[in-house]
């Protein structure tokens, strides 16, 4: 399958110019090119209309738009309302498409399981870009999977490999394991009607910072600690206690890593690719 070729493609200085955040330019350019890394293992071609579920600020979403180049299109949809995150969405996506990649990207502000079922588009591919573990509860992912199905003839699958190949992504496993299971999301996606065509894991960018961010998050945030709480008191004794050894894992993990919270890596990333 022919990809972009080398001269044809935008730069990751380049790409990052595409997007609003300036906060953190290591981490923007590290994770422009974890993401260029995964869609070169996808092997989408140029002209291919693409699909996005949940592109936030919207890094995937140039990659992907850098991809499929000046004759191809990606449709990037997401619920969240336009004045979420920092940057805000409603400035981001304004940023994005006032890039020089902006005439390939149409951002839609939609359920993504109501859009597959209203919207009579097809396309090439269907891109879930670690948006999964985000969902609200269990039963958003089988439903878009088997919506999905009618919709694309390709299904590619990025999320969190549950595994690290540095001790230091261990608390970014850890912090993750109650919301994102590998074998759930292979299982649900067979159950809709897609097969697994092939699959590999891959090693993150050392400046990537999600895995830091997401860490902190769960043991440094009062808002996510009062969740969990209102959480526990609904669980019986045996689950309550699994979900404080948990917790406990990440602090105590954090510990182990040289630096703490500001020495931590993300975990490796699982990459899949589903034929319908």
């Amino acid at each position: 399958m022919s990809t972009l070729s080398e001269e044809l493609r935008l730069g990751l200085e380049e790409l990052a110019a595409c997007l609003l955040d300036k906060s953190t330019p290591e981490h923007t350019l590290a994770a422009l090119r974890h993401r260029r890394s995964l869609v070169e293992a996808w092997g989408i071609p140029p002209g291919s209309k693409v699909l996005e579920i949940g592109p936030g600020q919207g890094d995937f979403t140039v990659i992907l738009a850098d991809a499929v180049g000046p004759t191809g299109q990606v449709v990037a949809v997401d619920p969240a309302p336009l004045d979420w995150g920092t940057p805000d969405l409603a400035s981001a996506q304004a940023h994005t498409l006032a890039s020089p990649l902006g005439s390939r990207i149409n951002f839609v502000q939609a359920e993504p399981a109501v859009f597959l079922e209203n919207n009579e588009e097809t396309f090439d591919f269907v891109v879930f870009g670690y948006c999964i573990w985000f969902f609200a509860e269990p039963s958003v992912l089988p439903t878009m999977l088997s919506r999905a199905r009618n919709r694309a003839h390709r299904l590619l699958v990025a999320e969190y490999s549950l595994s690290a190949s540095a001790f230091a992504g261990v608390p970014h496993v850890l912090a993750a394991m109650t919301s994102n299971v590998i074998e759930t999301i292979i299982e649900a996606a067979k159950k809709a009607g897609w097969s697994l065509h092939k699959q590999e894991t891959l090693i993150p960018e050392p400046k990537q910072i999600e895995g830091m961010r997401e860490v902190r998050m769960l043991i440094k945030s009062q808002n996510v600690r009062k969740e969990l709480e209102t959480l526990m008191e609904s669980l019986d004794t045996q689950k309550k206690t699994m979900l404080l050894g948990m917790l406990s894992a990440v602090d105590m993990s954090v510990q182990r890593v040289e630096g703490g919270i500001s020495g931590l890596r993300n975990m490796d990333s699982w990459v899949a690719q589903f034929h319908g």
